[in-house]
């Protein structure tokens, strides 16, 4: 039993999971613990030693972030949509060092943590790229900005031991050679990244920890993942991946191996239970009767895979199999945003698309579930994450039922999901502790935050400028490769832009 003082919210209508009906009841935690949960409840029976109001409150569940990532905040609002492999390394390129100090990603890292509290999240995965700065101060800022806000977060450091240049087709033969070396120096050597997650997991293991991120199956060697998927198993940790987010990672499965990404990673073992698949935009029926069979996860992130012309995942197809599907709100530069509302909204929305029997579509339960309940099993968290009852930790939102979103109130999960939720916000709490309240930072003091960051932002961005240029260099090769991408007879299979839906049989097109 979790111990600490013991609190009582008294007469808030409690939207205990998504499949809940909302009604009025009590919450009683204790420390980081729901204990109790019913109408009336007294507090003598529980040894409450504070009562708090939540008349006229809706109480509901956090949300949970399967995929984010912290490291281009300083890159807001630079473009326009790209395809995906274009804009990867001209926009938020990966072999341009940019020399951030700690206090420069501590800020940036606790500022978008800020963003995420106010856009519903009570729990994140960062998938946080940091190149070859990764000595202790530069990880450890990241670790700690998390640690001062309260938020709950997976933290992976994300890596890849393949250059870039050897992961979209073509794109080798077309590279000079100054720039192939470029990228294969910013390659950290494998057993150095092994051994730094290893001695993270080792240190962050509570409401803040870390887990094992491998960059994508095209971008790692067989061996290196084999290595880190053992390495997460014997941690318990999850291992975050990109896995079939463009049309073109789709070709590069028959590309570079004769088969889909997805059967590669079922033959070299990788497919297991704690593991996160992001965007799975372009998986055909096959590969999702493996992944349900292994028991991995996905991570949806409908806006960034409309910003960068990815395309719309089938996730009615993925839910029908059982596959447990988070959402996520994807890159600062790849959405501009870090809203659960919005994404819970758009992901919902997308599936209209995607076939004509309206029966099948998402509703709102089913939106709310991805966002809870899929969430908090994709952190390997679902004993105790993602719903309101006892011997769950008190990760809630209350939400005021007097704002424009919820009048007149009629069904609340439809509210919650498709009106204008957030501007309805008013309290954030993790681990039974208040990190916002009233829209106000109880943890942090924000004003000190954003005045810190004002004072520094000619400097951050004058890093970010003097990327662009090592970025632009790179753009007309991209281009090149992205072209022959598309003229390929290995794409002719994945013709079609928004219907990125793939039956039965698919695979025996290119086999």
């Amino acid at each position: 039993m979790s111990e600490g003082p013991t609190w009582m919210l008294k007469g808030g209508l409690v939207l205990a999971h998504a499949d809940d009906e909302a009604s009025e009841r009590d919450l009683v935690i204790r420390g980081d613990t729901i204990i109790a949960m019913g109408k009336d409840l007294a507090p003598g029976n529980y040894g409450v030693t504070e009562v708090h109001s939540a008349d006229g409150f809706l109480v509901a569940p956090g949300y949970v972030n399967t995929h984010y990532h912290s490291h281009d905040r300083w890159d807001r609002g630079r473009f326009s949509p790209l395809p995906l492999e274009i804009w990867m390394s001209i926009y938020n390129p990966p072999t341009v060092g940019r020399n951030w100090t700690p206090d420069e990603i501590y800020l940036r890292t606790l500022i978008g943590g800020m963003e995420l509290v106010r856009g519903g999240a009570t729990a994140v995965m960062d998938d946080v790229h940091l190149g070859l700065q990764l000595d202790s101060p530069t990880i450890e800022a990241v670790f700690r900005a998390y640690e001062d806000l309260g938020l709950r977060a997976d933290v992976g450091i994300a890596y890849s031991d393949r250059p870039g240049h050897e992961t979209i087709p073509y794109l080798d033969d077309a590279l000079p050679a100054h720039l192939k070396s470029r990228g294969q120096s910013a390659v950290v050597p494998q057993c150095d990244m092994l051994e730094i997650w290893k001695v993270l997991a080792d240190k962050y293991d509570g409401r803040v920890r870390s887990v094992v991120s491998v960059s994508g199956p095209q971008r790692c060697s067989v061996k290196f993942q084999q290595d880190a998927w053992d390495l997460a198993d014997s941690l318990s940790r999850p291992v975050l991946t990109h896995v079939l987010e463009s049309r073109v990672q789709a070709m590069s499965g028959p590309y570079f191996y004769g088969k889909s990404i997805v059967s590669m990673m079922a033959e070299i073992g990788v497919l297991r239970s704690n593991s996160v698949l992001i965007h799975g935009v372009w998986m055909c029926a096959e590969d999702l009767d493996v992944i349900a069979a292994s028991g991995s996860k996905i991570s949806h992130n409908p806006v960034s895979n409309l910003k960068l012309g990815s395309g719309i995942a089938p996730v009615i197809e993925m839910l029908s199999r059982g596959i447990s599907v988070g959402l996520g709100t994807d890159n600062h530069n790849g959405n501009d945003g870090c809203s659960m509302f919005e994404s819970v909204k758009l992901g919902v929305m997308l599936q209209t698309t995607q076939t004509d029997d309206y029966e099948r579509w998402l509703d709102a339960s089913a939106g709310l579930r991805s966002a809870t309940r899929h969430g908090a099993s994709l952190m390997a968290r679902g004993d105790n994450l993602g719903a309101l009852q006892p011997g769950f930790k008190a990760d809630f939102l209350m939400f005021d039922l007097e704002a424009d979103a919820f009048t007149p109130l009629n069904d609340v999960k439809v509210h919650l999901v498709f009106a204008d939720a957030a501007r309805a916000l008013r309290h954030s709490y993790v681990d039974g502790l208040a990190i916002l309240r009233n829209g106000e930072f109880v943890t942090v003091d924000e004003g000190e935050v954003r005045r810190e960051i004002k004072g520094r932002l000619a400097v951050i961005q004058k890093k970010v400028l003097d990327g662009i240029p090592k970025g632009k260099e790179l753009e007309p090769y991209l281009v090149e490769a992205y072209r022959k991408c598309l003229e390929s007879s290995f794409a002719k299979p994945y013709a079609g832009r928004c219907n990125c839906w793939r039956p039965a049989g698919f695979q025996a097109l290119w086999s």
